[in-house]
């Protein structure tokens, strides 16, 4: 996930500089995509030369969506085409419409609505725009429809070298077959001729069952039944044992609700509520079948049929996307194998512990034309709405599960639907679509260049010999492949939570207040002058700022919070006693501190050198303070300034001392506490070459692990200083090389100091600066960037020079 803009920025002083590409998302958010630029057309020539001038890529997107990157794919140009909208052409006794395939539902309800009329198939929502839905093939509640196919006359394709054709059944009917639930494949949908239907009278009905009972009941009074319009049944989680069935019949009784259509804009506190209640209170899902559903349905109310067809997706919006999305999935098992599908779902959800909403049972009728047909034959399908939490572990678990689920859909002959995340194997694609081949063959012909992409054909298009082509740093899908998420999920020790990049920092920014003090007494600096208070805020305003930034994405866990407080707490007693004694008998001493310093002042700077070289890379506590001591004593006891040096002896010995016996308390607890870390970190990329490795210098400590699928490969270095050496020498390769995520994260933190007016570079997110303790004309900076732009942020920062790199967090 590319995911920098859901952080927080609280009162960083630093500018980051404007960036030239364009962030496209989609509903869910977690598949963010930077796009080099977006045009939104409102004509078919405008569409036509906007091909013509781009070689590609060349994504397709409307409504956005989709759940899985499939309007955008990284660097290329999005042809945004809401802006392309209005009806065409009208005959209400034909009862056909055409429009600009960026027109939402609701705009053609409301031109059909007062002549009688109402689409005759599209989503439960009228959100979504119509090229969208023939894009993705979409369905909704219809008995005796199916997928949207059946209800297109014809389209107006704009090609890849901007020619504009019809094609429909009858005329270049494979242009029609690849177009219609193909994902912006072969070209740019522009005109879309409908048939409509008759807005009649509809009555709500429903009633609870087992599931169990469903299959025969569908058969027996709703299949046929030619007065039924829409029809549902809702499996209630966690147990799938009950199902809530609901149809609306055609009527000739007088409407009880006298809107015509509902409201645009549907959002409510109580859509929120009730869907927080059922995901995340104890006993929601009770509640839900128990209490909300019978007071939901206590009656069976009147409408007209464009009034049930006018839900606002907006309803399903929650107060926020940061840390958990709402995300659809759905499969498509043929009809007469539901007793046997649901049982392997149910099992699946459950022993993941699937947080659903519900799963909702549709029906649809064969689609026997397009290539990716997900309704080759009679089918039920199973629309499974649940909540994940955004963060990478999270989103490794929903592709396990997911997986899953396709396997038990392939298994019972069906198929899963592609609008969602990309998280199948290339073998469940082909399995799934197995005329996917007669789509990329009438590809091949009108898109040559292969113009046409996105995140979905990024990871499932096969090159003309069949095979997979290595994937390329300048062509790096949005996300990993099923086949290398596999893998790497079999590693031990490779995932690392992504939390901890923000949360250590505050336990890093000790580390940069003792390095300074190491360098203020190397400079011969009194001790009495190093800014103490100063300090102790700095840790502090650390641990406030990456709280702030990350809550919202990430639940730290409490045993990091008491860690920190120990550790702040601990610093502030130190820092405080010390700057107290330093300015008081400390500077007193300093009445008779020789130039140069004592032979004692000169050992405390060497020690508190050590001290940060070891620090750097192992706990505090496996310094040798014991060691320092026994060497303080070993100095000669007679030398200038007598007072000085049995002050700062005294002094010295005390703080040695006491650390000792802290340090060992505390290393005897962490290692009956906790494994020993580990000592390398592994991260994926593409591009590489073995000849990188054998560049002398920091390049040298970088092994290749193994060759991973489509190219990409593992790399493992070692952790601290020489993780952030080698990344950095790696910058040199940003034009060939990318990185695709680091140890399972996807987001990298960096830290380091810049001039106080600087500005960061494009592509990161600045989460905190703060000036310099010991440096008044610089700041500290800590920002963040996507794993995949991480080169070349350090390629530029090399490049311009201001910029001091200190740490690339490797938590």
């Amino acid at each position: 996930m590319s995911a920098l803009s859901i952080f927080r920025v609280h009162d960083a002083q630093v500018k980051v500089r404007s960036d030239s590409s364009v962030r496209v998302t989609e509903v869910t958010h977690l598949y963010p995509v930077l796009m080099r630029r977006v045009v939104a057309p409102r004509t078919v020539q405008e569409i036509a030369d906007a091909l013509k001038s781009s070689p590609g890529p060349v994504s397709v997107g409307g409504g956005r969506n989709s759940m899985g990157g499939q309007t955008a794919t990284p660097d290329g140009l999005q042809i945004d085409m809401r802006n392309f909208r209005g009806v065409v052409a009208f005959d209400s006794a034909a009862r056909t419409i055409t429009v600009h395939s960026g027109t939402r539902w609701r705009e053609v309800q409301d031109t059909i609505d007062k002549h009688g009329l109402a689409v005759k198939i599209m989503q439960t929502y009228n959100t979504f725009t119509v090229g969208g839905a023939l894009s993705v093939n979409a369905h909704g509640r219809y008995i005796g429809q199916g997928p949207i196919v059946r209800s297109v006359r014809n389209i107006t394709l704009v090609l890849a070298d901007g020619r504009i054709v019809t094609a429909s059944r009858d005329q270049n009917p494979e242009l029609f077959f690849a177009a219609i639930g193909g994902y912006g494949a072969v070209g740019v949908i522009a005109d879309v001729t409908l048939d409509l239907a008759v807005n009649s009278r509809i009555r709500r009905e429903d009633e609870k069952m087992p599931v169990s009972s469903y299959a025969g009941y569908f058969r027996r009074k709703v299949r046929d039944d030619s007065t039924v319009i829409f029809h549902n049944a809702d499996m209630y989680p966690p147990s799938y044992e009950n199902i809530h069935v609901v149809s609306y019949r055609r009527t000739a009784e007088p409407v009880t609700i006298r809107a015509r259509l509902l409201p645009r804009d549907q959002a409510a506190w109580s859509h929120r509520t009730a869907y927080s209640m059922i995901t995340s209170w104890p006993g929601g899902r009770w509640l839900r079948e128990h209490a909300i559903d019978p007071i939901l349905y206590r009656d069976n109310p009147v409408t007209w049929r464009n009034y049930e067809a006018s839900y606002d997706i907006s309803e399903l919006e929650p107060e926020s996307r940061d840390q958990e999305t709402y995300v659809l999935q759905e499969y498509f098992v043929p009809a007469d194998s539901f007793d046997v599908f649901v049982p392997r779902m149910r099992r699946i959800l459950r022993d993941h512990d699937v947080n659903a909403v519900n799963v909702s049972v549709r029906h649809a009728l064969p689609d026997s034309g397009t290539f990716l047909a997900w309704a080759p034959n009679e089918v039920f399908a199973f629309v499974l709405y649940y909540k994940q939490s955004t963060d990478a572990a999270a989103r490794r678990e929903v592709g396990r599960w997911t997986r899953e689920l396709i396997d038990a859909a392939i298994r019972t002959g069906g198929r899963y639907y592609l609008p969602y995340q990309p998280l199948a194997t290339r073998d469940q694609f082909a399995r799934a679509y197995r005329r996917s081949n007669e789509l990329f063959a009438v590809k091949r012909r009108v898109d040559p260049s292969n113009k046409f992409t996105n995140a979905l054909w990024d990871l499932y298009e096969p090159a003309p010999n069949g095979s997979y082509p290595p994937v390329t740093a300048q062509r790096m899908p949005a996300t990993l492949p099923g086949e290398v998420r596999i893998s790497l999920d079999s590693l031990h020790g490779y995932v690392r939570d992504e939390s901890a990049e923000l949360i250590t920092h505050p336990e890093w920014d000790l580390v940069y207040s003792s390095d300074a003090y190491a360098r203020w007494l190397a400079a011969g600096k009194r001790p009495s002058g190093f800014p103490y208070v100063s300090s102790i805020g700095t840790f502090w305003r650390a641990y406030q700022h990456t709280w702030l930034a990350g809550h919202n994405r990430y639940s730290f866990p409490i045993g990091k919070h008491v860690m920190l407080g120990v550790i702040g707490v601990s610093t502030a007693i130190e820092y405080g006693l010390k700057g107290v004694y330093e300015n008081t008998i400390g500077r007193l001493s300093e009445l008779d501190m020789p130039r140069g310093g004592t032979d004692e002042d000169r050992y405390a700077a060497q020690v508190a050198k050590r001290y940060v070289d070891l620090i750097e890379q192992r706990g505090w506590y496996e310094f040798g303070f014991a060691d320092a001591l026994k060497g303080l004593w070993s100095l000669p006891t007679s030398g200038p300034g007598p007072v000085r040096k049995w002050e700062r002896r005294f002094a010295l010995s005390a703080e040695y001392g006491i650390k000792s016996l802290y340090a060992t308390l505390i290393g005897f607890g962490t290692q009956s506490a906790y494994s020993a870390d580990e000592t390398q970190r592994q991260l994926v990329v593409a591009g590489w070459n073995d000849s990188i490795a054998r560049q002398p210098g920091a390049l040298s400590r970088i092994k290749a692990v193994k060759k991973l699928d489509r190219g990409y490969t593992l790399l493992s270095i070692p952790r601290y200083n020489p993780f952030r050496d080698a990344l950095v020498a790696l910058s040199d390769y940003s034009s060939t090389l990318r990185i695709a995520e680091l140890s399972g994260a996807e987001i990298v933190t960096v830290s380091g100091t810049a001039p106080l007016r600087w500005e960061a570079p494009p592509r990161t997110a600045v989460l905190l600066a703060h000036e310099v303790p010991i440096d008044s004309t610089r700041n500290r900076v800590l920002m963040q960037t996507n794993a995949r732009d991480l080169l070349d942020v350090l390629h530029q920062l090399r490049s311009e020079g201001k910029f001091q790199i200190e740490h690339i967090y490797d938590y």
